[in-house]
C-alpha cells in the first residue's frame, strides 16, 4: 500500500514584505519538495517604451535614466549602446574607458545596498548600517565625477 500524498499551491505576491518589487509566485509544493512555481512579473510595468515614443533620442535617455533610482545608469547606457549599434557609429576609445568606470561604480553601489539590505532581512542591523556608509562614499566618488549622486545624465 503506497501512501497518497496532496500537492498545494502556496501563492506569494505580488505584494509581500519578504519581496523588493511586485512579483507574484504561485508555489505548487509537495511536503517540503517544490514541485513547481509559477512567476507572474509585470506588476510595475509604466509604459515607458511608448513614453519613449513621443519624444526626442535626448529626452528618451533622461528617461531611461529614471527607469530606477539604483541603477539610474545602466539603463541609459544600454539605450545609448543599441543606438549606437544600430546606427553603426563608433564612439571613442575615452568614451568607452569612461562608460565602463561609471558604470561599474554604480554596480559596485548597488551591490553594497543590496548585501545590507541582505544582511537586514536576516537581522544584522549593524551589518546593513556598515554597509550604507561604505556606499555612500561610493556615492560621493560617482558625484565627484559626474555632479549627481544618482541622475547622472552623462551617457
Amino acid at each position: 500500500m503506497t501512501a497518497s500524498r496532496t500537492t498545494y499551491q502556496i501563492p506569494i505576491g505580488p505584494i509581500h514584505p519578504a519581496l523588493k518589487e511586485p512579483v507574484n509566485f504561485h508555489f505548487e509544493i509537495d511536503g517540503e519538495k517544490i514541485i513547481n512555481v509559477d512567476i507572474h512579473l509585470g506588476h510595475v510595468h509604466r509604459s515607458i517604451e511608448w513614453a519613449g515614443t513621443k519624444r526626442n533620442f535626448i529626452q528618451v535617455l533622461y528617461l531611461a535614466e529614471r527607469i530606477c533610482g539604483i541603477c539610474s545608469y545602466c539603463h541609459p547606457m544600454s539605450l545609448a549602446l543599441a543606438v549606437e549599434h544600430a546606427a553603426h557609429i563608433q564612439v571613442p576609445e575615452r568614451a568607452e574607458y569612461l562608460r565602463v568606470v561609471h558604470a561599474e561604480l554604480e554596480r559596485i553601489a548597488s551591490h553594497i545596498l543590496w548585501a545590507g539590505v541582505a544582511a537586514h532581512e536576516i537581522g544584522f542591523d549593524s551589518v546593513l548600517f556598515l554597509t550604507w556608509q561604505v556606499r555612500e562614499s561610493v556615492l560621493d566618488l560617482i558625484e565627484y565625477l559626474t555632479g549627481n549622486r544618482i541622475t547622472k545624465g552623462i551617457t
